[in-house]
């Protein structure tokens, strides 16, 4: 396929976010691993058990972002390859006190709950000193100086409110303090909301301005303006009267901080859409999972998302996905983003939307 000059693909980009666009919906793929600790082999120097900042050597990963930024124009299509610090750790997690470990057997990482944690005083205040916001720091800062201007930089892995009451306390236990200590913990994810928007903040503070925006980690979007990407995972477990009293106050104080945000849910038990539609969110990204509920299942999410929102949807989007998605969702303020196997796959996709 053609190469789509930057300029262009920012300028679509625009439309996206406007519901505007007129040939058709974003195209981009996704190759390679998302497993981190496989996807980036600067991983491989960190130790397989807990880990600290000093264990992450952030000049080991600089070949990893020129790789995978070849790799992403290489094979191309509409979506901008975003460098971010290294997004296969749970940087907020760890920032509020969380132990991190690593597992290279499945090329992820996870975090543990304090074993301390018991109230509110008990999460520390965010902290540019803190060992790993500088560590997040010196990513950005090597890459400002690798990207020479020629790929945006975004906030790196963000996990969101209910992700972090859940990394606090353990899962299903969150489950149950919400229930019986509602206003505690409103409280709770007032201090984290807090803590996330000064962590963002200080990355956007040191992330180069790129055609009027920065990247999103990830999904490679370009956002206008000074943005940043939330997920909520934990939020699929939790029931809509819990959802709405204390996490989605805390997206909307997210939201007013930004010039832009998108949102990144799992199709699971609950998708929130009900409440996220009405937001002053840019857009929404709802993946098509492996092993998860195909595009037909989430049909009724896609509708009510696209109806308001631009709607993203990265994953395992198979023949019977596209062929759903051509017939039946609007493409004005839509975006795919497939994992795909290589550039003829990809060329076949984008020949099916672009032709």
């Amino acid at each position: 396929m053609e190469k789509i000059p930057v300029r262009q693909r920012i300028d679509n980009f625009k439309k996206f976010y406007k519901m505007e666009l007129e040939d058709g919906p974003l195209v981009g793929f996704f190759l390679e691993t998302y497993f981190p600790l496989k996807r980036y082999r600067g991983a491989s120097t960190i130790p397989d058990d807990i880990i600290s900042p000093k264990d992450i050597r952030v000049e080991e990963f600089r070949e990893d972002y020129e790789r995978l930024f070849r790799l992403h124009e290489d094979t191309g299509g509409d979506f901008i390859w975003t460098a971010t610090p290294f997004w296969g750790l749970p940087w907020m997690e760890a920032i509020i006190g969380c132990d991190v470990y690593a597992d290279h057997k499945t090329g992820s990482t996870r975090s543990v709950p304090p074993e301390d944690f018991m109230d509110e005083e008990d999460i520390r205040e965010f902290d540019p000193k803190n060992p790993w916001v500088e560590k997040v720091g010196e990513f950005l800062s090597m890459l400002t100086e690798t990207s020479h201007g020629r790929y945006p930089l975004g906030t790196t892995l963000m996990r969101g409110i209910s992700d972090l009451l859940s990394a606090l306390y353990g899962n299903p236990d969150f489950i149950y303090k919400l229930v019986e200590e509602r206003d505690r913990q409103k409280e709770i994810a007032k201090k984290l909301t807090s803590i996330w928007i000064e962590f963002a903040r200080y990355q956007i503070k040191r992330i180069p301005e790129f055609y009027g925006g920065v990247g999103a980690f990830f999904y490679n979007l370009w956002m206008p303006g000074k943005g940043t990407m939330l997920q909520e995972d934990a939020s699929a477990m939790l029931s809509p009267k819990l959802f709405g009293e204390v996490i989605y106050p805390c997206i909307c104080d997210i939201i007013k901080e930004f010039d832009s945000t998108v949102i990144h849910l799992h199709p699971s038990m609950y998708i929130p859409v009900e409440y996220l539609e009405n937001t002053e969110l840019s857009a929404v990204e709802l993946h098509i999972d492996f092993g998860g509920p195909r595009a037909e299942e989430l049909c009724p999410y896609y509708k009510k998302i696209i109806a308001k929102k631009p709607l993203i949807i990265w994953g395992d989007i198979r023949e019977e996905d596209f062929d759903f998605i051509e017939r039946n969702l609007d493409r004005e303020g839509l975006a795919l983003l497939p994992v795909v196997k290589g550039k003829n796959e990809a060329e076949d996709i984008w020949k099916r939307f672009k032709s």
